[in-house]
């Protein structure tokens, strides 16, 4: 979809690219949450104008990209604070949604690498988070279903489960 503005249709996509190459450096230089906040600031603006989806694909690739950044020596805060204690913790999805998009693979990952056979936690996100699913089987051997109980448009609810046998029912397109 263009907009009437030839000039606007010309500077947005320049623009945008302006954005993630200056997100990435921020990132790479030590400050991958503030890169991160602001490039999706930048493209919940695109992705909400419809107008601009392809510049905002391009953001959303960037956003992944910085988040499989190594970045050991950042201090990523108490993320425990997300997380409820006891027998609730077993009901109630892990909610990414107050998380900085650099944190929630790192964080669902680190979920994932902690499961045992047969065991399975459930989360929650505001946007489909496929290139996790596609992540978590490229980079590891465990065996999982990955479940949508929702499948949005406001918000995704996933469960991952490490299958205690050798097959898994892959659900990778169902919801």
């Amino acid at each position: 979809m263009a907009n009437s503005d030839p000039n606007l249709d010309a500077l947005v996509p320049s623009l945008s690219g302006v954005v993630v190459d200056l997100s990435k450096a921020l990132a790479k230089s030590g400050e991958p949450r503030l890169a991160a906040a602001l490039l999706s600031r930048a493209w919940a603006e695109l992705y909400r104008s419809g107008e601009f989806l392809k510049q905002a694909k391009a953001m959303e690739a960037a956003m992944h990209l910085i988040s499989r950044l190594d970045h050991s020596d950042v201090d990523r805060g108490d993320l425990g604070l997300l997380r409820p204690e006891g027998d609730e913790a077993d009901l109630q999805p892990l909610d990414l949604r107050p998380l900085a998009p650099i944190d929630r693979h790192s964080e669902v990952i680190s979920r994932f690498e902690a499961l045992a056979d047969g065991e399975e936690f459930v989360f929650l996100n505001d946007h489909d988070p496929k290139p996790l699913y596609y992540q978590l089987k490229a980079e590891y051997d465990k065996v999982f279903d990955w479940d949508y109980l929702k499948g949005g448009p406001e918000e995704w609810i996933v469960k991952i489960t490490i299958s205690p046998g050798q097959e898994s029912r892959d659900q990778e397109g169902q919801s």
